[in-house]
């Protein structure tokens, strides 16, 4: 997300902020509240969202994903950007598929290798 230019207002989880400062949860969006938010300096909203293996399964994450690609804020909608683990490529690949997220142009997914994932 701050690749695209956006700053960070809202995580859920922990994260110290860049000088320890705390960073306030994000707000609820649809039917539910993302990991991450932010935004870019023309007022798009930016949403991130972390999925382990189990997550790859979970009919959860694709409501959330369908909830946070169809909202539009501020004219524009949200870009989503949703962090899981290489080994899970093939299986979300298809699963975002037969879901009709594949080819969303405002969601963006970025595999991460396995062995820098803490558990």
């Amino acid at each position: 997300m701050r690749e695209e230019g956006a700053e960070l207002y809202g995580i859920d989880g922990n994260y110290p902020g860049l000088f320890g400062e705390k960073v306030p949860l994000p707000p609820q969006i649809l039917r539910h509240r993302p990991d991450a938010i932010g935004i870019k300096s023309n007022g798009q909203l930016c949403i991130g969202e972390a999925k382990t293996e189990g997550d790859i399964l979970n009919t959860r994450t694709y409501e959330q994903l369908q909830d946070f690609t169809s909202v539009e804020i501020n004219g524009s909608k949200c870009e989503v950007f949703v962090g899981a683990p290489q080994s899970s490529e093939n299986n979300f690949g298809k699963s975002l598929e037969k879901t009709g997220l594949k080819g969303c142009d405002n969601l963006h997914v970025l595999y991460i290798p396995d062995e820098i994932i803490n558990d």
